[in-house]
């Protein structure tokens, strides 16, 4: 019988220093922190966040789509993170994704990564306000109708 094993963090993080493209996925925030390593003279690496596209081939369609002067993309790392965004920054995987993006030597990188970071906070804030309030997808265990 041969069962896949659940990575380990050390891979993962071997993973994120090494992949092309990179996709943190968010379950609970209905978003992705997409690194895009490819770039050009001109065109540095690119972080940003985005929705969740269903698939892995739809993300790789459409960052080659955005960016067809570069090299096509044919796989990524895939990362779902079902804990704190602050959580996913100390692992390890925020760090990698940061010097990466400054070793590409483009003036821009920390404030691109920085933007990135402060966006998926405003993610986070939002979706734990709507968890609190019971909107959106999340519903309170108990109702104040009828409470006076």
């Amino acid at each position: 019988m041969n069962q896949e094993r659940e990575p380990s963090m050390e891979d993962i993080l071997r993973n994120v220093e090494k992949a092309e493209v990179v996709c943190v996925i968010f379950p609970l925030l209905g978003q992705c922190l997409v690194y895009d390593n490819r770039h050009s003279e001109e065109d540095p690496p690119q972080v940003n966040v985005s929705p969740p596209l269903g698939s892995a081939e739809r993300r790789l369609r459409q960052l080659n789509q955005a960016r067809p002067h570069l090299s096509r993309t044919h796989k990524m790392t895939a990362v779902p993170w079902t804990g704190s965004v602050a959580s996913m920054a100390r692992s390890g995987i925020w760090e990698r994704i940061v010097r990466r993006m400054e070793d590409a030597g483009f003036e821009r990188a920390q404030a691109s990564c920085q933007s990135a970071l402060d966006e998926l906070l405003e993610w986070e804030y939002r979706a734990n306000v709507e968890m609190i309030r019971g909107q959106g997808p999340f519903h309170t265990v108990w109702s104040r109708a009828g409470a006076e």
